[in-house]
């Protein structure tokens, strides 16, 4: 990974509306600089070699190559670039394609869920530090099929601790958390810690297992049958 004053950025999008609309929100913040612009995937996989940006953000349906393709190339030319992938489309299969091969710095966002400056650059910025994003109605898809077959992926997790990782994984913090689901902190504290221990989490400090545990969640899309009857678009 290259250490920058700035964080180098490419844009994908078929669209050349959204792409000057990207650029200008990412440029109005002084750590961020936009490094490459491309009209199709192809295009972002050859500017990627050129340009070694810290983060590719990808529209999903682009000519030629499409955005999930275009982001398992430009990871394959450079591991540690971040991926944010902006779609219309809560498609778990989709979700499920983009998280092949590790589902670090990687992100699935909806067009309508970015509603500001700050929730781009903090995105932006989170994948690069090396979470994993995803909407909130994706993750309780996700998480309606982590329950449904949780037996079968060999995690036995009661359905407080099926909860607090849902919603750990749409970013609520542990506070929100006790408050959504009316726990106190003891409480908090016990259920995440068998949490952490039925997933073979054993050390590491609190925001690296919690970062871990999301991780591990994403990574169940792989082992459930999806077969399209979760995607909406």
């Amino acid at each position: 990974m290259i250490n920058r004053e700035q964080l180098y950025v490419l844009i994908a999008d078929d669209s050349e509306f959204m792409r000057v609309a990207y650029k200008r929100i990412l440029e109005s913040q002084p750590g961020l600089k936009v490094v490459a612009m491309a009209a199709n995937g192809e295009e972002a996989t050859k500017m990627a070699e050129e340009t070694f940006p810290d983060v590719a953000i990808l529209d999903v349906w682009m000519s030629k190559v499409d955005g999930i393709q275009a982001a398992h190339d430009i990871r394959k030319q450079d591991p540690d670039t971040a991926i944010v992938v902006i779609s219309s489309y809560e498609d778990l299969d989709l979700v499920a394609d983009l998280m092949q091969n590790g589902v670090e710095r990687k992100a699935y966002l909806l067009k309508h869920s970015i509603t500001n400056i700050t929730d781009l650059v903090s995105i932006v910025q989170a994948v690069h530090e090396g979470q994993t994003i995803l909407v909130s109605s994706i993750v309780q898809r996700m998480a309606s099929l982590f329950c449904k077959h949780s037996a079968a992926l060999g995690t036995d997790l009661n359905e407080p601790e099926q909860d607090i990782l849902g919603l750990m994984a749409e970013g609520y913090d542990d506070g929100r958390i006790c408050e959504t689901m009316h726990l106190d902190q003891t409480q908090m504290a016990e259920c995440s810690a068998s949490l952490y221990t039925k997933l073979g989490i054993l050390g590491g400090t609190a925001p690296e297992r919690r970062l871990i545990a999301i991780q591990t969640f994403v990574s169940q899309i792989h082992k459930v049958p999806l077969s399209g009857a979760y995607a909406v678009g």
